[in-house]
């Protein structure tokens, strides 16, 4: 197996010249530093494997967390994709306040297959299509193109499923009476969250609530 070698030192205090051959640069552990040339995701976005999706402009009710008649934004990987959505972000903001608001966050469900079925874990799911696709419009600006994934706005779940995390966003449940008052939330994974063939994962509250929300999802896919 090939090694690559360099040195632990502080970075230099001067710029190398064009065509210098210098060793790489190395950390206190043997760890490899180095600096972006471009974004993050760029090399995946451009080679069409970053993704996005997004409520309609009009909004969506949020379910509790133990709801089986869910309502919201779900990004499902079905079972036999042969791939990881990798999440990026995700952001929601409210559209309408409603009467009573509280703590957001994401619900997971495992071992939900790939096809419908009355007995089935997911027995019915409203496709999101108008307002998703990748997210490098050079290839196609709305529709699934070569996403593996379905984006959901509607299920219907045979159990409930269960809280994974809570986002960085909460408010009072007192009644919002003389003063209406607008929240934003983008939680950045990074990465950190890998959604497997089979898995359902959505946004969803603590309390029902009639507010609306816009609710968005960006992920990367990539081979198991």
């Amino acid at each position: 197996m090939p090694i690559i070698y360099g040195g632990v030192s502080a970075p230099s205090t001067t710029s190398a010249g064009d065509g210098s051959n210098l060793p790489a640069l190395q950390g206190k552990q043997g760890e490899l530093l180095a600096s972006e040339l471009h974004g993050k995701y760029y090399t995946q976005n451009y080679r069409g494997n970053v993704y996005y999706s997004a409520t309609a402009v009009a909004g969506v009710t949020l379910s509790v967390y133990s709801a089986t008649s869910y309502t919201g934004h779900a990004l499902w990987n079905p079972a036999g994709s042969g791939k990881n959505l990798v999440l990026i972000r995700a952001v929601a903001t409210t559209v309408t306040v409603g009467a009573a608001m509280a703590a957001l966050g994401f619900v997971v469900q495992t071992g939900v297959g790939s096809a419908l079925g009355t007995a089935a874990p997911i027995s019915a799911f409203t496709q999101v299509t108008a307002t998703r696709g990748p997210a490098n419009f050079s290839q196609l600006v709305a529709g699934q193109g070569n996403s593996v994934a379905l984006v959901g706005s509607a299920a219907t779940l045979t159990s409930a499923s269960t809280l994974f995390i809570p986002c960085g966003v909460s408010a009072s449940t007192g009644a919002i009476t003389t003063q209406q008052t607008a929240i934003g939330v983008s939680e950045y994974f990074d990465g950190s969250i890998i959604i497997p063939p089979g898995t359902l994962f959505a946004w969803a509250q603590s309390i029902a609530d009639a507010g609306t929300w816009n609710c968005s999802f960006h992920w990367e896919e990539t081979p198991l």
